[in-house]
């Protein structure tokens, strides 16, 4: 028989168990394990916070809206540090130690190199940010971007100049880091074969802090328009100011570190009138919808550059829906992912795991706002 204490002990249990699943709380059994492993400290670590704000968005509507096949999403945040080693041991510890099922992982291209032999063995979907495009096309089958990549953001901006211009003399000024050099490649290739000439191309280092004798020298050789392929936003912002300070000798189309809210606050009324290319078309009703969540949310303005997070999970949730919790099935369903409206445009993903191939160009306004000048659809290469 049982005592009234052991009784009265199972009914307390009881009675927690049910407040726990009522409440929407995870417990064992009742959820899904998913990793996220941003930047929370080191250098990169004010976009990972903006990574994390985009992507908590996107988990608490899912959850209140009662989860993933009446589980709820239990993020796992591992610390990437910043680096590429970091971003390996995330990966490492978000797989073997906290058993996630799947994982929105990083947007620098760099650290997914560093981790992607890793992903391929682990055989875990991998939604990532990062654009350089050799990324989802060196035999990986479980990294799924969900940005344009590289060679479709160069291709627009050339793409833009030449067919809604009249200017046809460009000056590329790229960092010298992968990404940039990647990006100034890109550019130039790009001009080249649409018969626009490239009259100076100059690199620099990041963290370079003044500018003003690559600006000079873009002028001088007869630049009308300069492509800038950026990547830190602080260096974008004392580009924009040193380039105002020489009273602005050609018109400036930034890749999409000019857009970025970090490099904007920082540029502050030197960036206002200046084109970037962005992720995003401003004026969607995804947009809306999210900048409304996000202003509730955390009382400011939504950042889109770093939205690819808040897409992500949405498009690996959809995956998990109608693959179950099977790594395999998850893998097909993202890319069987046609016609999905996010954030930052409208997914159909290729066979290699590509989901975006448009870009707009945009207009910087005041209040880090953006007018739409035209969106370019590039078709993957």
């Amino acid at each position: 028989m049982r005592t009234p204490k052991r009784m009265l002990s199972m009914t307390l249990l009881c009675f927690l168990v049910t407040a726990a699943v009522g409440g929407g709380l995870a417990i064992a059994g009742e959820q899904i394990r998913i990793g996220f492993t941003p930047p929370i400290t080191g250098g990169s670590a004010a976009e990972g916070a903006l990574q994390t704000k985009s992507l908590k968005i996107a988990l608490k509507e899912i959850n209140e809206s009662g989860g993933v096949n009446g589980k709820q999403i239990n993020l796992i945040y591992v610390d990437n540090q910043s680096t590429n080693p970091g971003a390996l041991a995330a990966l490492q510890r978000a797989v073997e130690q906290e058993k996630v099922l799947a994982l929105v992982g990083v947007v620098k291209s760099t650290q997914i190199l560093a981790m992607s032999d890793a992903v391929k063995n682990y055989a875990v979907p991998t939604m990532i940010g990062g654009t350089n495009a050799l990324l989802t096309r060196q035999g990986n089958p479980w990294l799924f971007r969900v940005r344009p990549d590289d060679t479709i953001a160069a291709a627009a901006m050339v793409k833009y100049v030449k067919e809604d211009t009249t200017m046809t003399k460009i000056g590329i000024l790229h960092d010298a880091d992968a990404f940039g050099t990647g990006g100034g490649d890109l550019v130039e290739k790009t001009a080249k074969e649409m018969g626009l000439t490239v009259v100076r191309r100059d690199k620099y280092t990041t963290g370079t802090r003044d500018y003003t004798a690559q600006l000079l020298a873009l002028k001088n050789v007869g630049t009308e328009i300069m492509i800038l392929y950026a990547t830190n936003p602080e260096d974008v912002a004392v580009i924009m100011r040193q380039y105002r300070q020489l009273g602005s000798p050609f018109k400036y189309l930034g890749s999409p570190s000019s857009g970025n809210r970090d490099a904007l606050n920082l540029a502050k009324e030197q960036a206002v009138g200046l084109l970037a290319v962005n992720d995003f078309t401003p004026g969607t009703p995804e947009i809306q919808k999210y900048a409304d969540a996000y202003k509730k949310e955390f009382g400011e303005v939504y950042d889109a550059a770093n939205a690819w997070s808040h897409d992500g999970l949405n498009i690996l949730v959809n995956a998990i829906r109608k693959g179950g919790e099977d790594r395999a099935k998850i893998r097909e369903a993202i890319l069987a992912t046609q016609g999905y409206k996010g954030v930052l445009g409208t997914f159909n993903f290729t066979p290699n795991g590509d989901g975006l191939s448009a870009v707009s160009i945009c207009e910087i306004q005041p209040g880090n706002q953006f007018k739409l000048v035209k969106v370019v659809n590039v078709a993957a290469k």
